[in-house]
């Protein structure tokens, strides 16, 4: 048996290109569709009704799609909304919170584990939560770094202002327990190095890595891997198409066979999206 329907990622923006890349590392030939709401981004300061709104609005256009499985490429829609559309939706549904968490468990050797993600996804001290429950010993700390959100979609990993951000706001786990940071943002990843040059000896978690290891793992079981041998790839935004398509091949350095602004919702906020 084997499922030719493709994989959907949803992000608020082009963090969750981190997790499609990752998709196409790991699951070669299997076809991608993408959407981006680049139109109410960033999530991170919205009401928790909102992004549950914003989320399922995004679900409903890659079932539109055909879709055989979800992949949330948003830390702050799995915090805020992946348990209330897994109940409304039955195409499976898979987050970055809980293999981000078991990984960052596997590594430290301290026990104590930080996270950075945006104000709604350390509010919900979801990570926080999951970590306690693999091992009620783990200490864990959450920080906001909502602002490292605007650097990546902005293209400044490497200004001054993205360098001294990184070190005021991280500054919690410099120099002590620490040993892990995971990066609790898809946008995250894309600021890496950066974040490594302040903080050298601290083990980076990525949770698109362990994501999509749980997702081939799920698509295995299922019966749901492709056989074709012909990748495709679909890139979908709902707002600043030309920046987005510049970043996203730059990121992805691969064939992509649709980059494609589309409508989703009343895109409500689309008049005054400053950031």
């Amino acid at each position: 048996m084997s499922d030719n329907r493709p994989i959907g990622v949803l992000d608020s923006g082009l963090g969750g290109l981190t997790v499609v890349k990752e998709v196409i590392r790991q699951l070669p030939n299997e076809d991608v569709v993408f959407i981006g709401d680049e139109a109410r981004m960033p999530y991170g300061v919205k009401t928790h009704d909102q992004i549950i709104s914003y989320t399922r609005e995004m679900v409903q256009y890659l079932i539109s799609q055909n879709v055989k499985l979800i992949i949330y490429g948003c830390n702050t829609a799995t915090a805020n909304a992946l348990q209330t559309l897994r109940q409304e939706f039955t195409v499976p549904m898979i987050g970055v919170i809980k293999p981000g968490s078991e990984e960052a468990s596997k590594v430290t050797k301290s026990g104590h584990i930080g996270i950075i993600g945006t104000e709604s996804t350390i509010n919900s001290k979801s990570y926080n939560k999951t970590i306690q429950e693999i091992d009620p010993k783990f200490t864990s700390l959450g920080v906001a770094a909502q602002k490292f959100v605007s650097f990546v979609e902005n293209d400044q990993a490497d200004t001054k202002e993205t360098k001294d951000n990184i070190e005021v706001t991280l500054k919690p786990f410099k120099d002590n327990d620490y040993d892990t940071l995971i990066l609790g943002c898809t946008h995250f990843p894309m600021l890496k190095k950066q974040i490594n040059d302040y903080l050298p000896d601290t083990k980076l978690i990525d949770p698109a890595v362990s994501t999509v290891k749980v997702t081939t793992k799920y698509l295995t079981e299922n019966d749901l891997l492709t056989d074709s041998k012909q990748r495709t790839l679909k890139l979908y935004a709902t707002s600043d198409i030309e920046e987005f398509s510049r970043l996203a091949k730059r990121w992805l350095k691969t064939d992509i066979d649709e980059i494609s602004l589309v409508n989703i919702g009343g895109n409500d906020e689309r008049n005054n999206n400053s950031n």
